[in-house]
This record gives C-alpha cells, sequence and structure tokens, in this order.
C-alpha cells in the first residue's frame, strides 16, 4: 500500500497569524484582522514524550460546526510532525469522516470480519482490532458507519466509560488519540466526554452557531464536573470579516475563557478537498486554511524533533 507522507510546512513567520493575549476583536468587522487569542494562563506547548498518550476530544453539538474538518487536518498537522495519531470516528454517518479518511483494510480481510468503532462498543473487539491504515502514513482510524447508531439506544450497550477503558487497554504505539464527537447530545457523545482529556470546540462562523452556544459551554461545564476534561481550544471555522465573526469569536473567547481562540480562514480549498477525498492539508499545501491548522496543532502540541532541543 502507497501512503501519503505528510511533510512540515515552511511557513514564514509573516504569514502566520499574530498572537495576542487580548480577548476580543474590538476593531470595526470589515478590518478584522485573523489572530490567535491567547488566554491569560497560556503556557507554550510541550513535545509529547515516548510512552505518553494524549487524547484530544472534537466537540460541538450542532452538526456542521466544522467538526470532521477539524479532526482530519489536525490529525494530518500533527503526523507532519512527527507523531503517530489515531483518529476515533464517533459521529455514525456515511457522509463523516470515516467516508473521507477511508480505512485501508489488510489484503484479503472479508468484509464481515471488519472491525468498527460497534464492535468495541458492544465488546466484540478491542480498540487496536478496530484500528487501520489509512491514506497518510502515521494516521490511523477506528471507523464507524451509519449502523453504529444504534448503540445509541440499545441497553446492552451501557457503560459510559467503555471508550475510556478501550484507549487504556491499547497497545498501539499511538502518541495522540483524537475524536470526533457526535453532533447531538446523548449517549455516544457522553461515552466520548467520559474518555477524558482536552476539548477542541469547533465553531462555524454563522448565527445559528452563534444561538447554540450557551446550551454547548453548559454540557462541557457539566462534563468537567464529571470527567477530566479541559477546553483548550475553541476553533471559528470558515472565519471571515463579518460582524457575525467578530460577535461569535468574542462570545467564545468569554465561553472558554482558559481556552485559546483561532480562527481559521474560509477558502475554497476547504470546500473543494472533500470531494477529491484528500485532507485540505494534501489538496492545498499553501492554503490559508491549511496554514491556520498547521498553526493551531503547533499550539496545542509542539513538534517531535523539538525534544531532542
Amino acid at each position: 500500500m502507497g501512503q501519503v507522507t505528510l511533510e512540515p510546512l515552511k511557513i514564514p513567520d509573516r504569514l502566520r497569524m499574530e498572537m495576542t493575549a487580548e480577548r476580543e476583536w474590538t476593531e470595526a468587522a470589515n478590518r478584522l484582522r485573523a489572530r490567535v487569542l491567547l488566554p491569560a494562563a497560556f503556557a507554550a506547548p510541550v513535545p509529547i514524550l515516548p510512552g505518553e498518550h494524549r487524547v484530544f476530544m472534537v466537540f460541538n453539538r450542532k452538526g456542521g460546526a466544522g467538526k470532521t474538518t477539524t479532526t482530519l487536518e489536525l490529525a494530518c498537522a500533527w503526523a507532519a510532525m512527527g507523531y503517530s495519531v489515531r483518529v476515533l470516528d464517533c459521529d455514525p454517518q456515511d457522509a463523516g469522516l470515516s467516508g473521507w479518511l477511508e480505512p485501508v483494510y489488510p489484503e484479503g480481510l472479508a468484509v464481515a470480519n471488519r472491525k468498527t468503532l460497534k464492535d468495541v462498543l458492544y465488546g466484540k473487539a478491542g480498540l487496536d482490532d478496530a484500528t487501520y491504515y489509512t491514506r497518510y502514513k502515521n494516521v490511523y482510524i477506528v471507523p464507524s458507519y451509519e449502523d453504529c447508531a444504534v448503540a445509541e439506544y440499545d441497553p446492552a450497550v451501557s457503560s459510559e466509560r467503555i471508550l475510556r477503558r478501550a484507549i487504556k487497554q491499547s497497545e498501539a504505539p499511538v502518541d495522540i488519540t483524537i475524536v470526533d464527537c457526535p453532533p447531538k447530545i446523548g449517549k455516544l457523545s457522553t461515552y466520548t466526554l467520559a474518555i477524558g482529556g482536552k476539548v477542541i470546540v469547533p465553531s462555524q462562523v454563522s448565527a445559528l452557531d452563534a444561538k447554540s452556544g450557551e446550551s454547548l459551554r453548559q454540557a462541557i461545564t457539566d462534563a468537567q464536573d464529571d470527567y477530566d476534561v479541559q477546553t483548550v481550544a475553541a476553533v471559528l471555522t470558515a472565519w471571515d470579516t463579518t460582524n457575525i465573526a467578530k460577535s461569535v469569536g468574542n462570545q467564545m473567547a468569554v465561553d472558554y475563557p482558559g481556552a485559546l481562540v483561532c480562527p481559521v480562514r474560509k477558502t475554497v480549498d476547504a470546500r473543494t478537498a472533500p470531494d477529491q477525498m484528500k485532507s485540505i492539508r494534501e489538496f492545498a499545501p499553501r492554503s490559508t486554511t491549511t496554514r491556520d491548522f498547521d498553526q493551531l496543532g503547533r499550539l496545542l502540541v509542539a513538534p517531535r524533533e523539538e525534544v531532542a532541543a
């Protein structure tokens, strides 16, 4: 199987977004500048050490917020930084991540023997049994499809910490697990938050996302009371210079005071890449969207080569 090796981007500092301790955009909408709003207690990212494992959950209770794109682009950014990344597709729909980032099954493996997230939830397979290669070197996936949605209502799936245990029992040498969470509050979303780890909240710059912000914040706050989760980033997907972008960004900064707020600028490449079954990073490595996701990835985890620095 030929795999695509994702290389680090050579981005001059002048093309990266400014990082500021300010927590709001105050300029007029037509003068908005894409910049990363850092929290007061922001600490410089550190590399993942050998044997260490980190978990990130991309969470929003609204569909169309950019969860799947954020999950895939961060996975690719971290793979380019030298890490092995396992993606958990916990959003069971055929048009989701498993359709975009297709698993590459071993040659000769019968369809009936292919494992998915559903098998993990029902205790029929361990997480490692359901982990497969993808077209990208060092990016792996645990796929799910529409039939996984039955777990949402089946009383046979009743242990909310089943995914947390599955990750702890995994022996695969992955550095990062990133979870594409379901778009609605329910059993599966509870199970993903119960994994524990760092939460990334993507929000599309739109009036509908602005209206759903309070219920989203409350869902994450409730999870913090029960599980070991921490919101580390709010991502403004499809960001542009509009009043709604300014409003949504400023509200995210208020809702998640301990998280960095990072715009990801809207481009045609971001809409076209899924049609080509490629990540934006592969499809358009010089795209503004690619640069923004790369910068976000580096603000969350330092590149591997810095371990020896």
